[in-house]
C-alpha cells in the first residue's frame, strides 16, 4: 500500500490539532496540581503513583482525538488500546512525572505523538504550568510559551563533541538492573554535568539545546514517543543502549551530537553486551 504523501497544509492541521488537544489536558492537570489529590499505586513491589489528574486528562485527549480522527489508534498510559483501522496511531502519557506532579514540581509533562509504521511523524511536549510548549515533526521543531499569543521560534540540539562537556540527565542516580548502574555511574562522573528526575522536561531542554544527553532504562511506548519526534526533529539522535533503532521503549539514550551518542553508547555496551 502506497503511504499517503502529506501537504505543509496538511502537516500544519496535524500539530494545530495536538496542539489544540494537550492545551484543553493542561486545564485539567493545572486545576488538580498542587492540590490536596488521592494518590493510587499502580504497582505492586514499587510505587508507581496515579490521580483523578491523569485519568481525566487522558479522557480528554481521547476523546478530542476520537472526534477529529475517529478511525486512528490510539495507545495510552491509563486506557490502554484502542484499534484502529489505519496505520496512524495517536500515543498518550497524560501526565510523564506523576512523581514530580504530586510533589509540586513541574517538570512533568503531557505527551502525544502520532506514530506510523513504528516511527513517530510528530510530537507535542506540552507543560501547562510554565506554558511552555514543544513541537516537532517532519524535520522542523519548536517551541512556543504562551501557546495563544506567542510566536513559535525553531529549536535545536548543540554542538558537544564528548562527555567531558556534556551535560547529561536520567531519571534517577540508582536504579535495580546492577549492570546498567556500572556504567551510568560511569557516565554520570566522566560528565560535566549530572541532573535528575526531569522526566519529559529533559528531552524538551536536549532538543532546545541546554541539555547534552538523556538516558534512562525500562521505558513504556507512551514514555518515549513524543519526545523521540521532538528530539529527532531538532536534529538529535534516539537510539536503543545498542545504538539500534527504531524503538517502541525499553532502555534509550537520547543525544543532540553524533560524537557524544557514539561514546555513550560505547561505554553502555561494555556492561549491557
Amino acid at each position: 500500500m502506497e503511504l499517503k504523501i502529506f501537504t505543509e497544509l496538511e502537516k500544519q492541521s496535524l500539530f494545530e490539532n495536538a496542539i489544540d488537544i494537550v492545551c484543553e489536558a493542561g486545564k485539567i492537570t493545572n486545576s488538580y496540581f498542587k492540590q490536596n489529590l488521592i494518590i493510587e499505586n499502580k504497582a505492586k513491589n514499587s510505587f508507581n503513583p496515579v490521580t483523578i489528574a491523569d485519568r481525566s486528562a487522558e479522557k480528554k485527549i481521547r476523546e478530542m482525538i476520537e472526534k477529529l480522527y475517529p478511525d486512528d489508534a490510539i495507545v495510552g498510559e491509563e486506557y490502554g488500546k484502542k484499534i484502529g483501522s489505519t496505520d496512524f496511531t495517536w500515543v498518550i502519557d497524560p501526565i510523564d512525572g506523576t512523581k514530580a506532579f504530586i510533589t509540586g514540581i513541574p517538570t512533568w509533562g503531557i505527551l502525544l505523538s502520532l506514530v506510523r509504521n513504528s516511527k513517530p511523524m510528530m510530537g507535542v511536549i506540552y507543560q501547562p504550568f510554565t506554558g511552555e510548549l514543544f513541537w516537532g515533526g517532519f524535520g522542523k521543531a519548536f517551541k512556543k510559551i504562551n501557546f495563544k499569543s506567542d510566536n513559535p521560534k525553531s529549536i535545536s540540539v548543540r554542538e558537544c563533541k564528548n562527555l567531558a562537556n556534556a551535560v547529561v540527565a536520567t531519571s534517577s542516580p540508582t536504579i535495580q538492573d546492577q549492570l546498567f548502574q556500572t556504567g551510568l555511574t560511569e557516565i554520570m562522573r566522566l560528565s560535566k554535568l549530572d541532573r535528575y528526575g526531569l522526566d519529559c522536561y529533559a528531552y524538551a531542554m536536549l532538543a532546545e539545546g541546554y541539555v547534552d544527553a538523556v538516558i534512562e532504562v525500562g521505558l513504556q511506548e507512551y514514555d518515549i514517543r513524543a519526545p523521540e519526534a521532538v528530539v529527532l526533529s531538532s536534529g538529535g539522535i534516539v537510539s536503543n543502549f545498542d545504538g539500534s533503532y527504531p524503538l517502541t521503549g525499553g532502555d534509550v539514550i537520547a543525544s543532540g551530537d553524533p560524537r557524544l551518542h557514539e561514546e555513550i553508547v560505547g561505554i553502555l555496551s561494555k556492561y549491557t553486551g
